[in-house]
């Protein structure tokens, strides 16, 4: 039987990463995860076996000694991404510079392939700056790397979101939940159904692809956030906030150490965020997809009963 390849994941400490570590274990590969903190993420290594997950601490802002966390992989995955700036948290560094300079070293080694988490939605002539440098990193990455592939995910849901278990909290804190953007369209994916495809890819797929990752169904965000509440069995009335208050709002709550909506988010939400159908998805990949209505149930009213 032959030796199963070694893998990086960047990101590897994050939702999707966490998920998708637990996965390539289980299939047997050996696992680098770069970490500014590996002694907090020390959870990561019994997902496998002794000696299969190795957790290196690895600073994001010295691209010097990228190297000696990606010269003995076959496979390179990022899954670096920030919602929200702070002063040491800048989208342009996270989602254009790190891909920009990670790909340059590999564009050395043809050998070895490339898979970066995008978003949905990325384009050049976005108000987001989040929407922008997405848009930015997957143009370095195609210029830089063409042993690549590009994923854009809708919101990614599963057990220990950051979007669900967020309004959840919401929902046993307020009465009602004001809602910017609760018209706004999404096609949310189970973080199941994208490490499958991440896999997928791993051992089937041949680089230079784009996907758009959209689930089974499109929802309105206020439609999400009643999913949510029936799930939760509870009632509360959802008020769509127009776009003054949400532009005030936004300017308060992005002020928070951890804000529960920015100026930047407030741009994002002026646009749908489903699949174009200009590129493959899960479909094309043979992966059945996953509902909100199937999975939530099974984690959401468990973790809220801790």
């Amino acid at each position: 039987m032959a030796e199963k390849k070694t893998i990086t994941v960047f990101g590897g400490t994050g939702f999707i990463g966490r998920n998708l570590i637990a996965k390539l274990a289980k299939k047997g590969f050996k696992i680098i995860v770069p970490t500014r903190n590996p002694y907090l993420h020390g959870y990561l290594k019994p997902m496998g076996e002794p000696g299969q997950i190795d957790v290196l601490k690895f600073n994001p802002y010295n691209f010097s000694n990228l190297n000696e966390f990606i010269d003995s992989s076959e496979i390179v995955i990022n899954c670096i991404g920030v919602l929200y700036e702070k002063k040491n948290q800048k989208f342009d560094h996270a989602h254009h510079l790190f891909p920009k300079f990670l790909t340059s070293i590999l564009n050395k080694d043809v050998t070895k392939k490339f898979i970066h988490i995008s978003a949905l939605g990325a384009k050049e002539n976005s108000n987001s700056l989040y929407i922008k440098s997405k848009f930015q990193g997957e143009q370095v990455i195609t210029s830089n790397f063409k042993n690549s592939v590009i994923l854009r995910p809708s919101i990614v849901f599963g057990t220990n979101d950051n979007f669900f278990n967020l309004f959840n909290k919401l929902i046993n804190l307020l009465p009602i939940i004001p809602l910017a953007g609760a018209k706004t369209k999404f096609q949310p994916c189970y973080v199941g159904d994208v490490t499958d495809a991440i896999i997928k890819i791993i051992e089937d797929i041949n680089p230079g692809q784009v996907y758009e990752l959209g689930g089974p169904k499109v929802y309105t965000f206020k439609e999400l956030i009643e999913t949510l509440l029936v799930s939760l069995n509870k009632k509360r009335l959802i008020v769509g906030l127009p776009d003054f208050i949400s532009r005030v709002q936004a300017k308060i709550m992005q002020l928070f150490p951890n804000p529960l909506l920015t100026e930047d988010q407030l741009e994002i939400l002026r646009s749908d965020n489903i699949c174009s159908n200009h590129y493959p998805g899960f479909s094309e990949l043979g992966i059945y997809t996953r509902s909100v209505e199937i999975i939530l149930p099974n984690y959401i009213f468990s973790q809220t009963n801790r």
